[in-house]
C-alpha cells in the first residue's frame, strides 16, 4: 500500500512537471502580450509617420507644380513681350525708312529740278 501510494504520487508529480514544461509560464505569456502591445504601438506610430511624410510630399509636389506653372506663365509673358517689342521695332524701322525714302525722293526731285534749271539756263545762254 504505502509504496504504491508513493509511486502514484511520484507519477502524478512527474505528470505535473511534464504538463508545466509543455505549457508556457504566465510570465512568458505576459511578456509576449507586452511585446505585441509595443509592436502594435510602433506599427501605429509608423503608419502615422508615413501618412505625415506622404502629406508633406503631396504639399511639396503641389508647391513645385505651382512654381513650374508660374515660371511657364512668366516665360510665355516674356516671349509675348519680346515679340511685341520686335514687332514695334520693325514697324518703327519701316516708318523711319519710309520717311527717309520720302526725304530722298524729295531731294532727288529737287536735284532734278535744279539740274533742269541749269539745262534751261544753258539753253538760254
Amino acid at each position: 500500500g504505502h509504496t504504491t501510494v508513493f509511486a502514484a504520487e511520484v507519477a502524478e508529480k512527474k505528470r505535473e512537471e511534464a504538463t508545466a514544461a509543455t505549457q508556457p509560464s504566465q510570465k512568458l505569456v505576459d511578456t509576449t502580450r507586452e511585446l505585441l502591445v509595443v509592436i502594435e504601438k510602433r506599427q501605429q506610430e509608423s503608419r502615422v509617420a508615413s501618412q505625415a511624410a506622404l502629406g508633406e510630399l503631396d504639399t511639396a509636389e503641389a508647391r513645385l507644380h505651382c512654381a513650374i506653372t508660374d515660371k511657364f506663365t512668366q516665360l510665355r509673358k516674356t516671349a509675348r513681350d519680346l515679340a511685341q517689342a520686335r514687332d514695334t521695332a520693325i514697324e518703327e524701322a519701316l516708318h523711319t525708312t519710309t520717311a527717309h525714302l520720302g526725304q530722298l525722293t524729295t531731294a532727288v526731285k529737287l536735284l532734278a529740278s535744279i539740274s533742269n534749271e541749269r539745262d534751261d539756263q544753258r539753253v538760254l545762254d
